[in-house]
């Protein structure tokens, strides 16, 4: 019998991190050759990953929702063939910023260079890093920059220096998955924004409406938040995905996200899947139960999030620039309140991935999330 580890594999040049988006197998369960082990996400999309043994899972390394840096172990199986153990190999120390001597006759191309600098790492630093070769490739570069991840603190240490005055926390599980699909969507998303103000005096006067009948507690934003549903359902761009450079993927049903604030200042996200199936009733208390399991720590974003809603009204934020974060086609943000002409307004601002939605889909989509809030008790009811 032996004992195999399972990593994290190279899906491609450039690669240094992945999500552990699910777990497939349980401790215990037979795992056969090629059997889906775990899904992970990366830079590009969600992809399954199978067993590259028969045997027994006999646990797993990393939860769900962990990010891992490529090389990581995620799990092990036991099999059934005894394997020879390799000779050990002696540990060097992680060549950094103060260790080791600049490898000075060490070939680094051109396309190296740029990956380093695009990772923030300086010629010093780029010379200490090992080569398999006399040459510094970016897989180098990955396996460095892995290794390096893997000497951090462990997630809830505290390192103190009074020497400098300064204390280091480590990231929260939830910043790190925020943070990676922030890069994720510098990578690859063209945004453009659109903005335009809302009527908001006939939600506010519609959710007080419900409310006093007793049956449903609705807030004005989730009462707006089921009029941009409707207004997604009617535009398909809008619950569409773009899969590599070639292919539109249009889901059938709106999966909706909400921003929700957590009290440590960290952000997670509900989401409202086939909100476009649900009447008001029965769309309000499921958002509200979402947000509810959000503000418990539970983020729900999954690639099949379309559009995010984020409403900074209860913070007297009138205006902003939302940043779209992969894989949602488009972020919309909702401010705070304000009068003009005697009228109660409301500033929405859009953000969409360019690739995908052109400006004049994005000014019909604002006009008719507009028009279904005008309307909002007709848009409840039908």
């Amino acid at each position: 019998m032996a004992i195999r580890e399972i990593l994290v594999p190279q899906m491609g040049e450039g690669l240094q991190e992945v999500i552990l988006v699910e777990l497939h197998k349980k401790p215990g369960d037979t795992v056969r050759r090629d059997d889906v082990l775990y899904s992970m996400e990366t830079d590009k999309a969600v992809m399954e990953v199978e067993s590259p043994y028969d045997g027994v899972l006999t646990e797993w390394l990393a939860e769900a929702g962990t990010v891992l840096p490529i090389g990581a172990p995620v799990a092990r199986i036991e099999t059934a063939d005894a394997v020879e153990p390799a000779p050990p190999v002696p540990a060097s120390p992680m060549p950094g910023p103060r260790g080791g001597r600049p490898q000075t006759d060490l070939v680094i191309p051109p396309r190296t260079r740029a990956y380093c600098k695009q990772l923030g790492i300086t010629e010093d630093e780029m010379r200490r890093i090992p080569a398999a070769s006399g040459k510094l490739m970016p897989a180098d570069v990955d396996a460095y920059v892995a290794q390096k991840a893997a000497q951090l603190p462990p997630e809830g240490v505290r390192v103190e220096s009074e020497e400098l005055e300064y204390v280091e926390k480590p990231l929260g599980q939830q910043q790190r998955v925020f943070i990676y699909r922030l890069k994720r969507s510098a990578q690859v998303v063209i945004p453009a924004v659109a903005r335009r103000p809302v009527e908001w005096g006939p939600i506010r006067a519609c959710a007080e409406k419900v409310k006093a009948q007793g049956t449903i507690q609705p807030s004005a934003f989730q009462t707006f938040a089921y009029c941009v549903v409707q207004a997604v359902k009617d535009n398909p761009r809008f619950r569409s995905a773009l899969i590599g450079e070639t292919t539109i993927r249009e889901y059938r049903h709106v999966n909706l996200g909400i921003a929700v604030g957590l009290p440590d200042g960290q952000l997670t996200i509900a989401q409202v899947n086939r909100a476009d199936t649900m009447d008001f009733p029965t769309f309000v208390t499921t958002a509200q139960a979402q947000i509810q399991r959000a503000r418990s720590g539970e983020d729900q974003a999954d690639e099949t999030c379309q559009i995010l809603l984020t409403y900074m009204g209860p913070y007297e934020i009138y205006d902003a620039v939302p940043v779209l974060v992969a894989p949602a086609v488009a972020v919309l943000f909702i401010g705070a309140t304000f009068e003009r002409n005697g009228e109660l307004l409301a500033n929405l601002a859009l953000t969409f991935d360019h690739r995908l939605i052109q400006g004049i889909e994005a000014a019909n989509f604002l006009k008719s999330v507009v028009e279904y809030a005008r309307n909002v008790e007709q848009t409840i009811r039908s």
